[in-house]
């Protein structure tokens, strides 16, 4: 038995389970000495269950179902498996994957998925200017930086205002080519960046962004359709990026002799092996990686996908590290939406679009449950923690703790400063190291935490479905645990009981008579024909194409067969005077009639094992019926017509 079987169809309900739960009153069905299953429950399991069943029921059928199904949770209760850490610990991860859907909000993720995917289906080309900021920047650092990237967005007219601005005043390395970047699209840049690339018009200058490396502007030059992904071979001829003209020189006199050769014919991979210096694809005859662009330097990139055709060769291509001649192995477009989607969900984990949903549903919480911050506490301890930064003195967290501030509120629910310490010391945070903005980071995402876990704590109440599911977790596997005990390896192990079962029901598994071996049927008489003259034959093997020699298709089938399944059979064999109706008129047949055989319980073993746990379990099912004495309110359920 495998536990994975079981919960599959679980693990996928979560996907779909929004409109499943009844509107019904909640009556109770079943009594169990102090235990009531509710009719919205046993709606829930039918409905779910048995719309997956090849031979519905009605409601009054499936009870006996369900009132076997909870008399095996409450015995596994009352043996107390669901005690077990083993049993608590699989269920709480469980609740933990189930509460997921609930706790992000899924409008939110999906807008994030399309806004990268319509990022990614065009390239752009921009140009930067960046004031850095360190990594823990002061407000006066903040307001200074601020200050020069708005004194130089002042100052920006066009490109060339621009450019010659990155130049002058820029922080990042591009500031010497005047600040281009190149081509780049999704996911290539951090997400801020990205996100303020790609909603400046082209022609025109981004208002100021903040990221993690400082302020921004960005003049965007160019937009144009992803060129998709390229897979190229190339020869390189390299020299050093400082290297003297001498040695490019030479560099270009090679390159111009090998691409000679390749115009008069020479291989391209024999070029490759006798001449490349690209010592890390030599192995491949000189063929990269896939790449789109922005992976390449733009030069490399560019003549790369102007080749239009596979197996086109470039002409010499300068970049900074040497020539290339480069040649087209393959090129394919940018996938769509619903092809690229698990890929952009994997990127979207590693930035900061996977909090999109999250957010979201942190805002939906707050403003449901009225959420109130406490401002004056807040920065009542900021302050004490920095004057005693500046006094050098020793703040602990029991102080911060011990303050006993209401620091925010929401539904009946409070967060104080001794909750706001807890959660400073689980992240191990350093009260000597906090400044404005990372204290006031680590209280949102405490705040955050608070409303989160207090969501996920009444799911239940607050989502039939939720409770339902989670409940159906719960009995699983505590019917997983107890079915294993009582009845699959006891079955296994009870050997006796096994034999004795199989003597009593022998004649369960005798094989009927039957035909064994193979048949050959047709519709043409010609046909008929040729396959007699073939199966003639002393070497004849059912390996020959008894198709090619026929003019029509020949169904060939070999194993057992018993009386009913072919009429042509039927004649032959049993010598039934019905006049045979089937798919085909003709019949050929090698093998023999076999006699009724009784087996032995090796032979069968299988197959009497499941028989034997099967009986097994109807005698669980009334031991315990006989225990708990359920009390069934068939009163309760309107079948409808199925």
């Amino acid at each position: 038995m495998n536990k994975q079987n079981i919960f599959r169809s679980i693990l996928v309900a979560i996907l779909t389970l929004t409109t499943l739960v009844s509107e019904a009153q909640n009556t109770n069905l079943l009594t169990v000495d102090d235990h009531q299953y509710s009719i919205d429950e046993f709606n829930y399991i039918y409905n779910k269950n048995n719309s997956l069943s090849q031979n519905p029921l009605s409601k009054k059928e499936y009870i006996p179902l369900f009132v076997n199904y909870k008399l095996k949770v409450l015995e596994a209760m009352d043996q107390g498996y669901d005690t077990i850490p083993s049993f608590k610990s699989e269920l709480e991860y469980y609740r933990n994957e189930l509460a997921k859907p609930y706790l992000t909000d899924k409008k939110a993720t999906e807008a994030v998925i399309e806004e990268a995917y319509n990022h990614l289906s065009y390239e752009l080309n921009a140009y930067h200017i960046l004031v850095k900021l360190p990594q823990s920047p002061s407000p006066a650092d903040t307001l200074s930086a601020y200050n020069k990237i708005k004194e130089i967005q002042s100052q920006i007219t066009d490109l060339d205002s621009f450019e010659k601005l990155a130049k002058e005043k820029s922080d990042c390395p591009s500031s010497a080519k005047g600040g281009n970047l190149g081509y780049f699209t999704g996911f290539m840049m951090v997400y801020p960046f990205e996100k303020a690339a790609y909603n400046t018009e082209v022609g025109q200058a981004s208002d100021i962004t903040r990221t993690s490396f400082g302020y921004h502007l960005i003049y965007v030059k160019d937009k144009r359709p992803n060129q998709g992904e390229i897979k190229v071979a190339h020869i390189m001829k390299m020299y050093p990026q400082n290297a003297p003209q001498t040695v490019k020189d030479k560099a270009k006199v090679e390159i111009d002799s090998i691409y000679a050769l390749l115009q008069n014919g020479a291989d391209f991979t024999e070029m490759v092996k006798k001449y490349t210096d690209d010592k890390n694809s030599l192995s491949t005859n000189g063929e990269l990686p896939w790449f789109n662009t922005g992976r390449m330097v733009p030069e490399f990139a560019d003549a790369a996908f102007a080749l239009t055709e596979n197996g086109q060769i470039s002409e010499p291509v300068q970049t900074p590290f040497g020539w290339h001649i480069i040649k087209r192995v393959d090129k394919k477009s940018m996938k769509s939406l619903e092809d690229s989607r698990e890929e952009i969900e994997q990127k979207i984990k590693r930035d900061e679009r996977a909090y999109a949903g999250k957010k979201a549903t942190i805002n939906r919480l707050k403003k449901e449950y009225n959420y109130n911050e406490n401002s004056e506490a807040l920065n009542s301890i900021y302050k004490t923690i920095a004057a005693n930064k500046e006094q050098k003195s020793d703040l602990t967290l029991d102080e911060i703790a011990a303050k006993n501030y209401t620091l925010a509120s929401f539904n009946k629910q409070e967060i104080s400063s001794e909750d706001f310490a807890e959660y400073l010391k689980s992240k191990r945070v350093a009260l000597s190291r906090l400044n404005e903005k990372s204290y006031v980071k680590h209280w949102n995402e405490c705040a955050e935490d608070g409303l989160l876990t207090y969501e996920k704590s009444i799911l239940e109440d607050k989502y039939p479905e939720f409770r339902f599911l989670m409940n159906e977790y719960h009995d699983g596997l505590l019917i997983f645990e107890i079915s294993q005990k009582e009845i699959w390896n006891k079955a296994s192990e009870d050997t006796t009981g096994l034999e004795n079962y199989f003597a009593k029901h022998k004649a369960d598994y005798i094989l009927p008579e039957r035909f064994e071996g193979t048949l050959i049927q047709c519709n043409k008489k010609k046909d008929l024909k040729k396959i007699m003259s073939m199966i003639s034959t002393p070497d004849f093997t059912l390996t020959d194409s008894i198709q090619n020699v026929l003019s029509t298709f020949a169904n060939v089938e070999e194993g057992s067969f018993t009386k009913g399944q072919y009429p042509l059979l039927d004649k032959q064999v049993w010598g039934d005077k019905t006049k045979a109706k089937g798919e085909y008129k003709y019949l050929v047949t090698l093998g023999e009639l076999k006699p009724m055989t009784e087996r032995e319980l090796n032979e069968v073993r299988g197959q009497v094992l499941s028989d034997y746990q099967k009986q097994m379990e109807e005698n669980w099912i009334k031991e315990l019926r006989e225990k708990y004495k359920p009390e069934i309110n068939t009163t309760a359920i309107v079948d409808k017509k199925q």
